[in-house]
């Protein structure tokens, strides 16, 4: 049986946090509830529906407290520098989006990770934000002088 913890689930509207909750279930029961929900939301004319899960790093800064120590350490502490690095499991389940040329642009998605705290949440929603967001300038050298 997987290990029942605290795990939260971010709505990202317009590359905004809209909601975050709370859930007490293993990861993967999270996501696979979180998956039948939001079908219902999604538009199959309009978009995709997908599912990522892509592992994050996130840094906290040292020393950690016992409490933030136990909601990490399965996840391999490392320590790098002044702060302590961490790889947590990251779902993404991206419900609204389009695609311009090869890049895909979310409008809402939804991401489930456990819940270390507020900041390891920033950190997170940042990182995916930054992926999801084409470059300025990419796809330039398709075009002609």
């Amino acid at each position: 049986m997987p290990e029942e913890m605290e795990n939260v689930v971010v709505y990202v509207e317009n590359k905004n946090i809209a909601n975050k909750e709370i859930v007490k279930t293993s990861l993967a029961d999270a996501v696979k509830s979180y998956v039948k929900k939001l079908l219902d939301q999604w538009n199959p004319d309009e978009s995709d529906f997908i599912v990522l899960k892509v592992p994050q790093t996130i840094n906290l800064s040292l020393p950690l407290s016992k409490e933030l120590y136990k909601r990490v350490e399965k996840f391999g502490v490392k320590r790098v520098g002044n702060k302590a690095e961490v790889e947590i499991p990251t779902y993404e389940i991206i419900y609204s989006n389009r695609w311009m040329g090869e890049d895909m642009e979310a409008d809402k998605f939804v991401v489930i990770m456990p819940y270390i705290n507020d900041d390891a949440i920033n950190q997170v929603i940042n990182n995916i934000l930054t992926s999801l967001t084409p470059e300025e300038g990419e796809g330039e050298e398709f075009l002609e002088e």
